[in-house]
């Protein structure tokens, strides 16, 4: 009987399409890394070149990149992340700063997305797919917001073609930053993308 459930198993696998296993998604990286999501080199200050400063209370920000920033509370940058910040100093603080990460889904079905992660601030956050709420947040204002990573999970809101990640930090206090590191994402293709 075992035999006979391995064989269908494998039958079924062979004859269910590609676009029916999930995928991954490209386009996503953790905060201060390259292209290859390798953390950037260099001391505070360096350019972020995924994350833009969507929308922030404080003035003359909006528009810009994100740049690497670290703090000795925080919790330690690692091959694969780095914390970035508004400026190489982590000021102005006492705002609310939305850091945007864009990526695409062209080709692939919405409604099968999923991506995960691991993410601190300081320090408070919410995780926000297209402008809507994910129900994923830090609160409190607890230095636990910052000094370990947290992991969270997406699973609705994508669309069809251009999407983002909206991570929204609000600071009490200067210096203000974001990690978010272990990034990743799968979904469906269309059948016949």
């Amino acid at each position: 009987m075992m035999r006979s459930l391995t064989a269908l198993t494998a039958v079924a696998l062979a004859l269910t399409p590609a676009s029916a296993i999930a995928q991954n998604i490209t386009g996503l990286f953790n905060t201060g890394t390259d292209s290859n999501n390798v953390a950037l080199v260099g001391g505070d200050g360096v350019t972020d070149p995924h994350y833009v400063i969507a929308a922030s209370t404080s003035p003359g920000f909006v528009g810009s990149q994100a740049v690497t920033f670290t703090h000795p509370a925080y919790a330690p940058n690692d091959p694969n992340s780095r914390w970035i910040s508004i400026s190489s100093t982590g000021t102005p603080g006492s705002n609310t700063t939305s850091y945007r990460l864009t990526f695409d889904l062209t080709g692939f079905d919405p409604l099968t997305a999923v991506i995960t992660g691991d993410w601190g601030v300081d320090n408070d956050g919410a995780i926000l797919i297209n402008g809507v709420a994910t129900g994923n947040t830090l609160t409190g204002g607890s230095t636990a917001n910052f000094n370990v990573l947290h992991a969270f999970s997406i699973t609705s809101g994508f669309v069809a073609g251009s999407n983002f990640i909206d991570f929204v930090v609000t600071d009490l206090g200067a210096p203000t930053a974001l990690r978010v590191d272990n990034l990743t994402g799968t979904a469906r293709q269309v059948t016949g993308a």
